[in-house]
């Protein structure tokens, strides 16, 4: 009999749990991600219509499946730019924009934001990665605003100062893009690596990190200059759901309960879920946090502070191109998007680097990636996500209509073509949780009106 393998341990914990979580994974996203909806065909005097023919089609999900835009038009050929701009889009409805200050700013006073700024790898300028996001109707976020890792080398080292500097930097971003973004991550590791201002701390090189208002006084600032945008704090893998995680006693837990006691305008939780380990050792590594008992107890527990959480940052490895490893990474890929999904208060999943070989640094002997960097050809994990989002959690129909018609379906944009007689109509609706009035305790559906010319 052959040995079990390290992965096949991690994903047979996963499936021993099975007696529970199929059902009940299978109940949350039927609760939590899908509705009740209905539509009014009408004529252009608002006249009931009958026996009007109908084709649903769910295009997009409420529900934001995301990756980063670090590689957007990364490679050096046309060819490659082009498919790594096709398959991602052909996943995701939400990108992450990098806004790090180091390379948005290397100069001071002269932000990359126009698409003709000098290249700089991972970091796309501003304008190119909207554009991109605007074409393939992405929702964005911004990553990251204040953090506390990647300045450039001209910031104060006078905390009055860099005060100031910080707040011209916010005031552009605001200016010049700020109404395009539904998100940004405003700080982010902020548990992990304390002291900022000691050397050898790697990239971590804000002082003003360590000052005690920190957090409050960079949340105050976003919120004057986004007062439209959801305010995330992102936080560390291992702080979110590694040995960190002690439920309420958690450091994490106890400074955003804390945080939010005092008045802090967050308005997001953000969990990284970088699995980075070596393939040797991977359920001595992962035991913890592809344990889906312990993921459930997270969620429910973060749940406590009723915010979107994001699961912000996944990175799951496939340690190469071969058979066992992308398989791995298939599997796990299939069962932790499920569970994600089906959360209450999970509004959004980001896969951190798309394709792999891309990521940052010694991150890429993890192969991390879900399309090969050679070809851009699809991983084993790629087509699993694809089948998931674009087919199975995915609404349409065909069928005949009165004046209205209530149906269930997943929560998202839907493209609606209706004919009756010579009239007809091709209208996308937005058939979101807060559009509908139905939030599975109230059912007053708002219904939308469908106009047949």
């Amino acid at each position: 009999m052959a040995e079990t393998t390290e992965m096949q341990k991690v994903i047979d914990q996963f499936d021993s749990y099975g007696y529970y979580l199929d059902d009940k994974l299978d109940r949350d996203i039927e609760e939590n991600r899908k509705g009740q909806f209905a539509l009014r065909f009408v004529d252009t005097d608002g006249k009931p219509l009958e026996n009007v023919k109908v084709h649903i089609r769910q295009v997009s999900h409420e529900f934001k499946f995301g990756a980063t835009m670090f590689y957007l038009d990364g490679y050096e050929d046309e060819e490659r730019r082009a498919m790594w701009r096709e398959k991602l889009a052909k996943i995701c409805n939400y990108g992450v924009i990098p806004f790090y200050w180091d390379t948005l700013e290397p100069e001071e006073g002269k932000p990359r934001f126009a698409e003709d700024s000098p290249f700089v790898f991972r970091r796309p300028p501003i304008d190119t990665a909207i554009a991109y996001c605007k074409e393939h109707k992405m929702r964005m976020k911004g990553h990251c605003l204040v953090y506390n890792s990647f300045q450039p080398k001209w910031i104060s080292d006078d905390n009055r100062m860099l005060r100031m500097q910080i707040d011209k930097r916010l005031r552009k971003i605001a200016e010049h893009c700020g109404e395009e973004f539904h998100e940004f991550d405003v700080i982010n590791e902020m548990i992990s690596i304390y002291k900022n201002c000691y050397p050898g701390n790697g990239c971590r090189n804000l002082q003003f990190a360590d000052e005690p208002d920190y957090e409050a006084w960079s949340f105050a600032r976003c919120r004057e200059y986004f007062p439209y945008s959801k305010l995330y704090w992102n936080e560390g893998m291992y702080e979110s759901f590694g040995d960190r995680y002690v439920g309420n006693r958690s450091f994490y837990y106890m400074t955003l309960k804390d945080h939010l006691t005092r008045g802090v305008p967050i308005d997001g939780i953000g969990m990284q879920y970088h699995c980075y380990c070596d393939k040797e050792t991977a359920f001595w590594a992962l035991k913890q946090v592809c344990n889906p008992l312990r993921l459930l107890d997270v969620f429910d527990r973060y749940g406590d502070f009723r915010l979107p959480v994001s699961v912000s940052e996944v990175s799951i490895p496939s340690w190469g191109n071969d058979e066992e490893g992308e398989a791995f990474q298939a599997e796990m890929v299939k069962r932790l998007y499920k569970l994600w999904f089906g959360r209450p208060f999970a509004d959004s999943v980001v896969w951190w680097n798309f394709a792999d070989r891309t990521a940052f640094g010694g991150e890429n002997r993890f192969h991390a990636g879900l399309i090969r960097y050679d070809d851009c050809s699809e991983k084993p994990a790629y087509r699993v996500l694809d089948e998931l989002i674009n087919h199975t959690w995915h609404t349409e129909f065909s069928g005949e209509a009165g004046e209205r018609l209530n149906f269930r379906g997943f929560y998202g944009d839907y493209e609606v073509e209706a004919v009756c007689g010579d009239k007809q109509a091709k209208k996308t609706i937005r058939l979101f949780r807060d559009t509908t009035g139905y939030d599975n305790r109230l059912c007053d559906f708002r219904a939308k009106d469908i106009v047949l010319a």
